[in-house]
């Protein structure tokens, strides 16, 4: 070992400058000693020391240069910051060592390499990563996952990816968009060697984790489900396993945890309960985070038994903050899920006492039996009965279910209390339908039987502005203990109110899965086919700007639309976009078709947009077999051969398929049926002179 090596790991830098000078005299000077040296050096602090070191080298041998010189600068550019010798000795080694680089310059100009008072340090980091983008190298885009470049030109980068190959893109595209991996990443050993990729992870989960967490594409407050898609590959899990084997690898292999939708590093060197102490003292993390990693660490934990944490209840405690809710989730799990001695009187401590205040308690409470936890100890405590209503009043469902039940064991007047209180006020229809159903189903009190006119007409009239959740179950209960009442209740309603009732409930996918529309729809169509011939309508519908169609064709085209919005539209619009990349415009086919789909896609969804408003469907009330019009099928028969027989089905647009005999009423075949009657004549367009009979009209189930 040198004296100069010698002296720089001994830390004493003034030897080091004192030996300097004559190594650099020396007519081949031992550039890999000198370069351990500045190392060594930069290491201790002596950033200045090594600046003034480096200057000397550069301005005595940058003209002799030579190959273990270009390597000193490289080695010394990561140790300085701002030296205009240095950097400007670095620029002209760069220049030398990859001449035949295309983007060089461009790659020089974007590190800030050329540019005078630069940080040299922070600038090679940012060259060393620009370089990752040649031939050789790989690549990460979202668009495309994880390939190999091949080609590099000034303007240009051409790439293997595992779908898609030699595909050309603008370099200045790639620079904004993909991510660089060095040769060494995990995502270059999942496209290139998935066997390796997989025996690490399954045989080394920790230094599999570790490598991962240096990743370029990995955050640094850990790994996230997120991070993973540059480990997409062919014979590699896709990520949503891929997750579920990280945090099994975490758990198996110590040092590492799981922090609610993370995977971080932890501290060796302390035990779990040690970990949850530093957890809970460490500071400007909000509460609600520390709970996930408490969570985590605990159930990393197995053998810390039930009461241990308790002896950290006092650190939790004294947290404070207007955190109150998740602060009272620390102390539940650290009481054995509020099981042990303590967390009483804790809780009492923590509990708000006003409803609004309450509310964003509960709201930041990640358990759902700590959540119900809350809202029993709020309810049993000493807190005005206005606030208890009030706050029961906010809850969800779930939770007021669970908070009904808990009153109507512990505190029946209560319940009985907010029921009045939400039940005399239609307005909040989610907590008037829940409690009138709460009411009808049995529990709280007694459905009389008188009531039961009006109940059901609460229910229908409210139901469609109540949540998904809510409908569902008063459907059930309707469709279920009251279904005679509710079809007693259909009996007795006219036929415009059914009709609205029908079309009301079309518009909710709840009411259609559930069977109440159809329940609705089967009443309405029973008065209509016992209908004779008074019921014969006068008027003719279809006459008017609006165009009839059946329901199920009018929610397929919506449907259509959306799609066409959501799905269609933008993915021409990416299409277009990889097409662009792709090069030179005038000339680039797939740029210009895409653009013509997306062009026919926005045209189509401009005259489907404008056509839907004025489509409604067949108003069942106004269809009968007296007269012919759009939602029936007829018979007709040839006068001169009885034999022949014709069967159409008079259809609106979205319906309509001439091949199956559906026929567009407003296609003139259609417009020449519309108005007879049973008996009535009929010559039929573009056909001979042939006189047809209608015989019979028949109403369609499509009504």
């Amino acid at each position: 070992m040198s004296k100069l090596t010698e002296a720089a790991r001994a830390k004493n830098p003034d030897l080091v400058s004192g030996l300097w000078p004559e190594y650099l005299a020396r007519d081949d000077p031992p550039w890999g000693e000198m370069a351990e040296a500045v190392r060594a050096l930069a290491s201790e602090g002596e950033g200045d020391r090594v600046r003034n070191l480096v200057e000397t080298a550069v301005e005595e041998k940058e003209l002799e240069g030579g190959e273990g010189f270009e390597d000193f600068i490289i080695a010394s550019a990561p140790l300085v910051r701002e030296s205009e010798p240095l950097r400007k000795a670095l620029v002209e080694v760069l220049r030398d060592r990859h001449l035949m680089f295309p983007p060089l310059e461009q790659f020089l100009k974007m590190s800030g390499l050329k540019t005078r008072g630069a940080d040299v340090s922070e600038c090679w980091r940012t060259f060393r990563s620009l370089m990752l983008f040649r031939e050789g190298g790989y690549l990460h885009l979202p668009t495309f996952g994880t390939g190999k470049i091949t080609r590099v030109t000034r303007t240009l980068v051409t790439a293997d990816f595992p779908e898609d190959k030699k595909h050309d893109m603008q370099l200045s595209v790639v620079l904004e968009t993909a991510t660089p991996l060095p040769p060494s990443s995990l995502a270059v050993s999942a496209l290139e060697n998935p066997g390796e990729f997989m025996d690490m992870l399954s045989s080394s989960p920790g230094d599999f984790l570790e490598k991962l967490m240096s990743e370029p594409f990995i955050a640094e407050d850990g790994i996230s489900k997120n991070d993973l898609a540059p480990l997409s590959a062919r014979d590699v899990p896709e990520v949503g396993e891929l997750w579920k084997l990280l945090r099994k690898a975490a758990s198996a292999a110590g040092g590492f945890a799981v922090m609610g939708d993370r995977i971080v590093r932890m501290d060796d060197d302390l035990g779990p309960l040690e970990r949850v102490r530093s957890v809970i003292r460490e500071k400007k993390v909000p509460v609600s985070e520390k709970v996930r990693r408490v969570q985590s660490i605990l159930k990393s934990s197995p053998d810390i038994s039930g009461e241990q944490p308790l002896a950290l209840l006092p650190d939790a405690l004294n947290l404070g903050g207007a955190e109150t809710g998740a602060l009272f989730e620390l102390c539940w799990i650290l009481t054995d899920r509020g099981r042990a001695e303590g967390f009483r009187e804790a809780a009492a401590d923590l509990m708000e006492r006003k409803a609004p205040r309450a509310e964003r308690a509960l709201s930041e409470i990640l358990s759902s039996s700590c959540r119900k936890k809350y809202v029993e100890i709020f309810l049993a405590g000493d807190i005005p009965e206005e606030e208890k209503k009030l706050f029961v009043s906010g809850l969800r469902r779930p939770l007021w279910e669970h908070a009904a039940a808990f009153l109507e064991k512990n505190d029946p007047a209560l319940l009985e209390s907010c029921l009045s209180l939400y039940m005399s006020d239609p307005a909040s229809t989610d907590l008037f339908l829940w409690s009138l159903a709460y009411v009808a189903s049995g529990k709280g009190g007694t459905f009389r039987e008188e009531e039961a006119g009006p109940g059901m007409e609460l229910f229908l009239d409210n139901l469609p502005f109540a949540t998904a959740d809510t409908q569902k179950k008063i459907i059930r209960l309707l469709l279920g203990p009251l279904k005679d009442r509710l079809m007693e209740y259909l009996e007795s309603v006219d036929t415009r109110r059914l009709s609205r009732y029908l079309e009301t409930f079309d518009e909710s996918a709840t009411a259609h899965n559930e069977g109440l529309f159809l329940t609705v729809g089967r009443e309405l169509s029973g008065r209509k086919k016992g209908s004779g011939a008074g019921r014969i309508s006068t008027g003719r519908f279809w006459e008017g700007n609006t165009i009839f169609s059946g329901r199920e064709a009018i929610r397929r085209r919506r449907e259509d639309i959306l799609r066409l919005k959501q799905v269609e539209i933008p993915a021409a619009a990416d299409a277009i976009g990889v097409a662009a990349s792709h090069g030179d415009l005038s000339e680039n086919a797939e740029y210009a078709a895409a653009m013509e789909r997306r062009d026919l896609l926005l045209s189509r969804l401009r005259q489907w947009s404008e056509e839907i408003a004025a489509y409604k469907p067949y108003p069942a009330d106004e269809i009968n077999t007296e007269i012919v019009s759009p939602g029936v099928s007829v018979t007709l028969r040839n006068i001169d051969d009885p034999e022949e027989v014709r069967t159409f089905d008079i259809v609106g647009p979205l319906d309509a398929d001439p091949d199956r005999g559906r026929i567009n009423y407003m296609a003139p075949l259609g417009r020449k049926l519309l108005g007879l009657t049973p008996g009535d004549t009929v010559t039929l367009p573009d056909r001979d002179d042939r006189k047809w009979r209608l015989v019979s009209i028949t109403v369609l189930d499509l009504v």
